[in-house]
Parts: structure tokens; sequence; C-alpha cells
């Protein structure tokens, strides 16, 4: 765990990837960047650093978040959406097919249910230009330093993007 208080420094790292566009009859290819995601900053660590930003011991923000929790999740389940002082709101959303008839439009037609995170203007401006530093890198080169297995060895099951998980 990172025992200062200050925020772990770093930049959002892409890379170039060939992609082919499919959609256009000449097929060309093109670059387009990709995310190459960082490490994740868990709970503990992020529960640390709100106690330390606060003056509060870890066991209040671990409590304020559990409570936290509990009410987006008994507000949620009861079809409200919640609003998060500045963070933002949460709420249930549902994709659903269509029916033919107003009879036919029951719960049966909904496909999947899900918790949707609509973030305050405050967290989407930090992906302002001004507030995100990016840095886009050779992709090969970034495997190397960590000794991950680059795509062309044999035998290589990492995913084709960063975004998806190893199997």
């Amino acid at each position: 765990m990172n025992t200062s208080i200050s925020p772990i420094k770093g930049a959002t790292l892409m890379y170039p990837k060939k992609v082919t566009l499919n959609f256009m009859e000449d097929k060309p290819e093109v670059y387009r960047l990709c995310y190459l995601r960082g490490s994740v900053i868990h709970d503990k660590e992020v529960i640390y650093y709100a106690a330390k930003a606060a003056h509060v011991p870890e066991s209040t923000i671990k409590l304020a978040e559990e409570a936290l929790f509990d009410a987006i999740s008994y507000f949620c389940t009861n079809g409200h959406a919640v609003q998060v002082p500045g963070l933002g709101s949460f709420g249930i959303q549902f994709n659903t097919n269509v029916a033919e008839t107003e009879e036919e439009a029951t719960e049966e037609c909904i496909n999947r249910k899900y918790i949707r995170f609509w973030p305050k203007h405050d967290i989407r401006d930090l992906c302002s230009q001004k507030n995100l530093n990016v840095e886009v890198k050779d992709l090969l080169k970034l495997k190397q330093a960590n000794n991950t297995p680059s795509d062309d060895d044999s035998g290589d099951n990492t995913p084709d993007t960063p975004d998806t998980p190893t199997p």
C-alpha cells in the first residue's frame, strides 16, 4: 500500500494499433489509439488516501462506504435514482425486447438489468485535456519492459487488446 498521502502519479498509456476498416469498400488499414489499462487502485488504498485527506480514521471511511452502498442498494432496487454528492447519480437501467401489443409488454421482455452511473461534471472534467496526462507508447517496447510475450510469439494466448481479460 502507498504510505504517502499524495496520489500515485503517472499517465494514461495508449498505443497505436493497426485495424482494418472492413465496412469500407477498399478496406484500408489504419491506426487507432488503444487504451492500455494502468494499475487498479484498490479499495484499501482509496480508503487509506481518503482517511488521510479527511484526517479521520480509516474505519470511519470504511463505515461511510458501507453505509453509502447500503443506501444506494436500497433506493436503486426500489426504483429510484440516487444522487451521491460530489460524484454523480446511480440508477437502475433495463435492456428490453419490443412487444407488438400492450399485453405482451411484460417483465419477460426484460433482457438485462444493470446499475448505471452518471458522473457529475466535476468527475467528467477530470478527463479534460488539461487534467489528463496521456502518453503514446510503442506496445512492443511496453511488453518487453514488462516481460510479457509479444503478439507474434507462437502459442501466445494473450488477448489482442488490453481490455480483453486473459483466459
